[in-house]
């Protein structure tokens, strides 16, 4: 072999890599359809019509509503790999390519990534502009006020200082509301509105409210709220349920119904100061569990039903949803979005036949004896969140953990 033979060999196996062992023509069946097709040398080709017309020339059969998907292309190193083109000066010697072809047989359906490209176009086209989307049926806003526990002194204060994050996530509410009416109003008190004598053996010394002192503060504080909002909805609603907080109970026995709760007394009190004025407060409504009951289920203003319980009925966030699911047709299961209270920190969570379950933020003042055993802390806040005929939506959770 001459040395410009020699060259010659040595350039084209640089430039061409062999093919894979395993590269070889072939053509893979399932039934009477192919399903992968490996070509022989063949020229280079680059549109599905070529593809489609080499593999019949092959003799395989492309079936009705099928198309060929390109996997993997070799090119192929042969004897007559350089090719001399054009006459006279204008002469040059070039690679001479010829490629192996693997395809699967895909149906018509099966995306191209330029049919993806494409179809993202279109709908991009179609779509136009975002504008803000029509409200579907009538809005309701719901205001949690969950877990004030009034009366209890922490890390964040005592009281004063409860009373002081109330009041400025009253006044963020009444902007929004002032600025973006509603439909309809729902406050919720989710339970543990005051921090009662008897949660721990220490808690008679640790607060600074007598039991009915408790009492009267959140009355005045629940008050305030409804006395606030009433004028910016035609329809309010105050929903109420019993806690463990709440419950009048002697050491950790609880003491009466399941109705024998300081919170649910606040609410027939804020109920009786209402009906004094039918004029002002004729379109509020009050609502608290049936006897024998701890939760409430009510049918906002778009059809949605809202359930509420405190949570305490369960020891984990995790098994809430589970024991939701079992309640049955008497129970929360019916509900679409549920709220609860208790643990202290906002989860939101999907589950059942497309429901929600949100678990309230506290507005206590902190437990210095949960988070050292713990490692957890949770910020005070209140949740507030619309929702309308199809869904819940302006999820609001007012942060008041720098007042």
């Amino acid at each position: 072999m001459s040395d410009d033979d020699r060259l010659l060999e040595e350039l084209k196996q640089a430039a061409t890599p062999p093919a894979p062992p395993n590269f070889r023509p072939r053509a893979i069946f399932d039934g009477q359809r192919p399903t992968e097709i490996t070509t022989p040398p063949l020229p280079q080709m680059d549109t599905d019509e070529e593809f489609e017309q080499a593999v019949r020339d092959l003799g395989y059969p492309i079936p009705e509503g099928y198309t060929l998907m390109l996997v993997e292309m070799q090119l192929v190193q042969h004897e007559n790999f350089w090719t001399r083109e054009n006459q006279g000066e204008d002469a040059v010697t070039v690679p001479s390519n010829s490629f192996r072809y693997r395809f699967k047989v895909v149906p018509k359906s099966a995306r191209h990534d330029e049919d993806i490209a494409a179809l993202a176009e279109e709908a991009a086209l179609a779509q136009g502009g975002w504008e803000p989307p029509d409200v579907d049926g009538e809005t309701s806003k719901i205001i949690n006020l969950a877990d004030f526990q009034i009366g209890k002194v922490d890390e964040c204060g005592g009281t004063a200082e409860t009373l002081a994050r109330s009041e400025a996530a009253l006044a963020r509410v009444i902007y929004d509301l002032t600025e973006n009416p509603v439909d309809q109003i729902v406050i919720v008190d989710p339970g543990d509105s005051t921090e009662g004598f008897e949660s721990a053996p220490n808690a008679a010394q640790q607060n600074d409210l007598d039991q009915t002192e408790q009492v009267r503060v959140w009355r005045r504080i629940l008050w305030r709220w409804i006395a606030a909002v009433a004028p910016l909805a035609a329809d309010v609603v105050v929903i109420g349920v019993p806690s463990n907080h709440c419950r009048v109970r002697k050491g950790k026995a609880v003491q009466g119904g399941t109705l024998d709760d300081w919170g649910i007394e606040v609410i027939a009190q804020v109920s009786d100061i209402a009906a004094v004025n039918e004029e002002a407060y004729g379109h509020v409504q009050f609502i608290i569990p049936n006897q024998y009951e701890e939760h409430v289920l009510f049918t906002l203003a778009g059809g949605k039903v809202l359930g509420v319980v405190h949570g305490h009925q369960k020891g984990a966030p995790a098994a809430l949803a589970g024991w939701i699911k079992s309640t049955g047709r008497r129970g929360l299961a019916q509900a679409d979005i549920v709220v609860v209270g208790h643990f202290h920190h906002l989860v939101i969570e999907a589950f059942g036949d497309m429901q929600w379950l949100f678990i309230c933020p506290t507005n206590d003042n902190g437990s210095s004896w949960y988070t050292p055993s713990s490692g957890e802390r949770s910020e005070p806040g209140i949740l507030t969140f619309k929702v309308d005929a199809t869904e819940w939506y302006a999820l609001d959770p007012i942060w008041l953990g720098d007042i």
